[in-house]
């Protein structure tokens, strides 16, 4: 009966808030909204781009004709809200196809009372939002008498069938008239809703069930009712929702597994500008401010990968420009990348190489003297360091951000850090600021033996988990041979 409730008020709630739209050769638009009950002193239509909301127009009230939302070039086809004066969500529309057109109801009973002339795709969706409150209705009914069962009663074996009836009567009511109304957009939509149809699980040859095969399927099935090549589809919430399932729900958290998934969603939408625009900035946006270690390598991706497209030209040049120096700053210190040698003076102003260092691990410090943070963590990663240093195997090569020797070196006497100290500004190497993309302090990175970047910008506690855990994973591999 979860399968029934989760159903209904999916597709309840998703008409209301997720529809879309067509393009026609019509100048112009003409909405007219008669709504008995309904004084605002005015309306707001408002489009969708992802999951965000614009004002496209507004409408005054009038005491005959109520109110009317009108422009000499016609709208974009997709989903449109209309909101109350004070940003109260009403209801949502499609606008597609012929967009003059009239929408009545009472206020009192939105939406379910919602009525459409001259507009097809929105008449289905009133009529379809009418079916599923009523079919909510009964289910909620069926569900109060069930909890008030006993588990062996046989009353509840009837009311479980009652609700299963009701669950399969939506079903084939959805079916039915996304076959009965193919063509329109209405029809495209409401598939687009569907869920993939997971098959029973199939028997593997050992006699037991193939536990991954549902999530298998599911996946390679996600997009399969869905196509990103329509525009009216990418102007609605409903994407914007499935985009991020498909990217934190269903692929394994891991940069190039969502690099995979990326390139799989982007090579649906096909030819299509709007889908391209939405989901470039929208990937951009998520991935270049990821505060999730190794997520860079995404966004170096996606800047290597699409920023070419001649689909780019929406974005402003500056914008893109620096995205792409952003990009190539961070290209040499991705995780598994090698490190960037430094060859930077120590504190005798000898040259000592990060390079040469010759430890299982390698941990380069970022710090400043006159750094807050850096004063709480020189001293915990001090303590890690006397406590660890010798049984992880590790050395410490920690940078001076400061110019002044004597602030280096006093701070290094009154903390007494045991490890390579250099100054980052007196250098055989190029500026460090500019190899690591270090701009602030303290930041840290944990390199391998060959000097491979494994971790970054993670604190002394991470770290201590981080080469623990890893040396754990390494005996139990010895170990198992």
């Amino acid at each position: 009966m979860k399968h029934l409730a989760k159903h209904l008020f999916f597709f309840i709630f998703s008409a209301f808030l997720f529809i879309p739209g067509i393009l026609t050769a019509q100048q112009g638009y003409k909405i007219n909204l008669q709504i008995s009950g309904l004084s605002d002193s005015l309306l707001l239509l408002a489009g969708y781009n992802g999951d965000k909301q614009f004002v496209v127009d507004t409408a005054y009230y009038h005491k005959k004709s109520g109110y009317t939302f009108s422009g000499k070039e016609k709208l974009p086809e997709g989903m449109y809200l209309v909101a109350g004066e004070a940003r109260s969500r009403l209801f949502d529309l499609f606008i597609s196809g012929n967009q003059n057109f009239t929408i009545t109801g009472d206020k009192a009973t939105l939406p379910g009372s919602l009525n459409a002339k001259n507009s097809d795709d929105n008449r289905l969706l009133f009529g379809y939002i009418g079916f599923l409150s009523e079919k909510q209705k009964r289910q909620s009914e069926l569900n109060n008498i069930r909890r008030s069962l006993s588990p062996d009663s046989d009353s509840l074996k009837l009311i479980t069938n009652q609700l299963d009836l009701l669950n399969d009567e939506v079903k084939r009511y959805i079916q039915g008239t996304i076959n009965s109304n193919r063509g329109t957009y209405f029809s495209d939509f409401l598939k687009a809703m569907q869920e993939p149809e997971v098959p029973e699980t199939p028997i593997l040859p050992n006699g037991r069930p193939d536990s991954t095969f549902p999530y298998r399927y599911y996946k390679a099935h996600f997009w399969d009712n869905i196509d990103l090549s329509d525009s009216r589809m990418i102007r609605t919430p409903f994407i914007h929702s499935k985009v991020e399932q498909y990217l934190n729900k269903l692929t394994i958290p891991a940069p190039d597994s969502i690099i995979v998934s990326i390139d799989a969603i982007m090579n649906r939408i096909k030819s299509n500008e709007d889908a391209f625009k939405y989901l470039i900035w929208f990937l951009t946006v998520k991935y270049e401010s990821s505060e999730i270690m190794g997520y860079d390598a995404i966004f170096v991706h996606i800047a290597d990968k699409y920023y070419g497209d001649p689909r780019m030209s929406w974005m402003n040049p500056t914008v893109k420009e620096n995205l792409i120096k952003r990009a190539e700053a961070l290209r040499p210190v991705l995780v598994g990348k090698v490190a960037p040698e430094m060859i930077l003076l120590d504190t005798l102003q000898k040259p000592v190489s990060m390079h040469k260092i010759n430890t299982e691990y390698t941990i380069i410090y970022f710090w400043d003297p006159d750094c807050g943070h850096c004063k709480k963590e020189s001293p915990l990663l001090r303590d890690f360091y006397l406590k660890s240093h010798k049984e992880l195997d590790f050395e410490v090569y920690a940078v001076c951000m400061d110019t002044s020797w004597s602030d280096m070196k006093n701070y290094i006497k009154k903390n007494q850090l045991p490890w390579i100290n250099v100054n980052g500004f007196y250098s055989v190497t190029s500026d460090f600021r500019e190899l690591y993309d270090v701009h602030s302090s303290p930041v840290l990175f944990v390199l391998d033996r060959e000097k491979k970047i494994i971790a970054k910008r993670i604190l002394t506690a991470q770290i201590e988990a981080f080469l623990n855990q890893r040396n754990e994973k390494k005996e139990k591999q010895t170990a198992g041979k």
